[in-house]
């Protein structure tokens, strides 16, 4: 008669023992968890300072004058061809061009290891930046890193007040003109194939007129009716309206005659 009562406290026993080893399970995932979350934003903030350090420190190296020398910054880096800046972003960055497209997606112009990676020329453009379109990519990061403020072009406002950059190429300074800003996809050939470009200007033109999300159509219609004179500075990002998208900025420039 006493062992259906017996049967019940063992099973309560055994049902307390396995909501103990849930609540102990919880809370050991939830403490999983935020530890993570921890490691998550740390490891996030030092990628960031890491790409921010390093722009301070390569920005001591930054071309002056008029004819700009790249001797030091050659002496860092052989693959130095260029330096970028945008006025009203922080763009204001040097250019490699490395042996293939992948070389510098996660290497940074001292030739360390860098998630930031480094701005860098298409393989397939010269690197004197005489080509009709020059095509430069680089990674989107928050925080005004590397090609992030691309998306600042996205904006009206911004796309309209914000039109001049200038780029460094060895003894030139030439300044750039913003003209157009699009939303492309990472397969989209006019755009990614500077080739077909050079080979076809008018209709990578016309092309540019009708997928810009904005577009000075002024300075557009300068450039076709001029395309030997005027060269097109193609400058790619991923978007963050979808993975497979790209941020495009274009910007024309002159070369000035050399003496």
């Amino acid at each position: 008669m006493m062992k259906a009562p017996d049967a019940h406290r063992r099973g309560r026993g055994l049902l307390r023992v396995l909501n103990w080893i849930l609540d102990v399970a919880v809370i050991l995932a939830i403490l999983l968890a935020m530890a993570y979350s921890i490691y998550s934003i740390w490891d996030n903030n030092s990628i960031y300072q890491a790409a921010m350090d390093l722009s301070a420190r390569i920005r001591r190296e930054k071309p002056e004058g008029e004819k700009p020398s790249f001797e030091d910054l050659q002496k860092i880096n052989k693959d130095v061809c260029a330096w970028v800046t945008l006025e009203g972003t922080q763009i204001d960055n040097p250019v490699v061009q490395g042996s293939d497209n992948e070389e510098y997606l996660n290497k940074d112009v001292y030739g360390d290891y860098s998630l930031a990676g480094t701005l860098f020329l298409d393989t397939r453009c010269n690197r004197d930046f005489t080509d009709f379109n020059e095509l430069i990519y680089g990674h989107h990061m928050d925080r005004h890193q590397m090609f992030g403020d691309l998306d600042l072009y996205l904006e009206k406002r911004f796309f309209d007040k914000h039109t001049d950059g200038m780029l460094l190429i060895p003894d030139q300074k030439i300044p750039v003109t913003v003209f157009s800003v699009m939303v492309v996809s990472s397969r989209d050939q006019w755009i990614f194939d500077p080739v077909a470009a050079d080979e076809e200007p008018a209709a990578y033109l016309d092309y540019v007129g009708s997928e810009s999300k904005y577009v000075r159509t002024d300075l557009l219609g300068k450039i076709k009716a001029e395309p030997e004179r005027y060269h097109v500075l193609t400058l790619s990002t991923c978007s963050t309206y979808l993975d497979e998208n790209r941020t495009i900025v274009l910007a024309a420039y002159e070369l000035p005659e050399r003496s």
